[in-house]
C-alpha cells in the first residue's frame, strides 16, 4: 500500500474500525470527539466529500495519513503498516499465526478463584526460579472444568476477564507442563508509577522472572503482557499514549519480527530482550540459568 492508495481509504471508515463513531453526522459532515485528545463536545470533523480532517481545537488537519500519524506517533511508514490493518491475513504479517497451544481455551469453564496457595503450583513457581512473594500479588488459583475433568492452574487475569493458565503437570500433550487460556483472550494491562512509559512482555511469567530479577512488586511504569504475539494489535491501539517503550519480548523468530514491527512504528522503543538475556529463549530462561 502507498500513501495515495492510503489516503483514498474514507477517513469515516477507518475510524469505525477503531470504534469511533460521529456524534453528530450533518450532511457530508460528520463530527467526533476528537481521537487525539479528551473532549465532552464534538469539534473533530470530517469531510466526507473531500476525505479530509480538521480538529478545531488543535487547528490542525489532513489526509488519512496525517490522522494515523498523530493518532499512533508513528512515521509515515509506520501509519502506512497501521492502515494496512496489521490483519493475521496479511501475508507479510504471517507470524501471528504463530500456534497457541491452548486451542481448546474456549472449552475452559472457570469454577474459583482464589488466592494461590495451592503447593503443586507454588513449587512450579519455585522451579521456575520466580519469586513467589511478589508472583502472588500478580496471579491467582484458578480451578476450572475442561473435558474430561476438573483441574487448577495458576492464572494470569487479562482485560478482558479471561486468564492465562499455567501448572507444571507434564503429559504427552503438554511435556514442558501445561500451557493453556480460557476465553476471552486479551492482553494485560498492569498501572505502574510512571503512566507515561511501558515495559511490553510476551508472557506473564516472563512478567515475573522480570520481577524476580529487579527485586521488585511495585512495577516503575505501565506494564502490559501481550498474552501471545497474537494479540500485539492491541497495544498498537495504546502505543501512542507512551512516551518510552521498553521491549521485552521472546528472542525466536515471533518474538524479533513482533519488536522489529513496533519499532518500525516506534523507532524510538528499545528492546530490552538484546541487551538483557541475548543468549536465551526469554526472560524467564535467562533467570533460571
Amino acid at each position: 500500500m502507498n500513501c495515495q492508495e492510503a489516503n483514498n481509504i474514507p477517513i469515516t471508515g477507518f475510524l469505525v474500525s477503531k470504534g469511533i463513531h460521529p456524534d453528530k453526522p450533518q450532511g457530508n459532515m460528520f463530527w467526533y470527539r476528537s481521537p487525539l485528545r479528551n473532549e465532552d463536545t464534538a469539534s473533530f470533523k470530517v469531510d466526507r466529500l473531500k476525505n479530509v480532517w480538521f480538529d478545531y481545537g488543535m487547528q490542525t488537519g489532513g489526509h488519512l495519513i496525517d490522522l494515523v500519524c498523530k493518532m499512533y506517533n508513528v512515521s509515515v511508514s509506520g501509519a502506512l503498516l497501521v492502515i494496512s490493518g496489521l490483519s493475521p491475513a496479511d501475508p507479510s504479517l504471517s507470524f501471528f499465526k504463530k500456534p497457541d497451544p491452548s486451542q481448546h481455551e474456549s472449552s475452559i469453564k472457570i469454577l474459583n478463584v482464589q488466592q494461590l496457595q495451592n503447593k503443586a503450583l507454588i513449587q512450579y513457581l519455585i522451579s521456575r526460579k520466580v519469586n513467589v512473594s511478589i508472583a502472588s500479588k500478580f496471579v491467582e488459583e484458578v480451578h476450572y472444568s475442561a473435558y474430561p475433568g476438573s483441574y487448577f492452574s495458576i492464572g494470569f487475569k487479562n482485560d478482558k476477564g479471561g486468564y492465562e493458565l499455567r501448572n507444571g503437570f507434564k503429559t504427552k500433550n503438554f511435556p514442558s507442563g501445561f500451557k493453556g487460556a480460557c476465553s476471552p483472550k486479551s492482553i494485560t494491562t498492569i498501572p505502574g508509577q510512571n503512566r507515561s512509559a511501558v515495559n511490553v512482555f510476551e508472557g506473564f511469567m516472563d512478567l515475573l522472572s522480570a520481577l524476580t530479577y529487579f527485586k521488585t512488586d511495585r512495577p516503575s511504569c505501565d506494564v502490559v503482557v501481550l498474552n501471545g504475539v497474537g494479540l500485539v494489535k492491541n497495544f498498537l491501539q495504546v502505543m501512542g499514549s507512551y512516551s518510552k517503550i521498553n521491549l521485552f519480548l521472546d528472542n525466536d523468530p515471533a518474538g524479533k519480527k513482533t519488536a522489529a514491527m513496533i519499532m518500525e512504528l516506534r523507532p524510538d522503543a528499545f528492546n530490552r530482550s538484546e541487551s538483557i538475556y541475548p543468549g536465551f529463549k526469554d526472560f524467564n530462561g535467562f533467570i533460571c540459568s
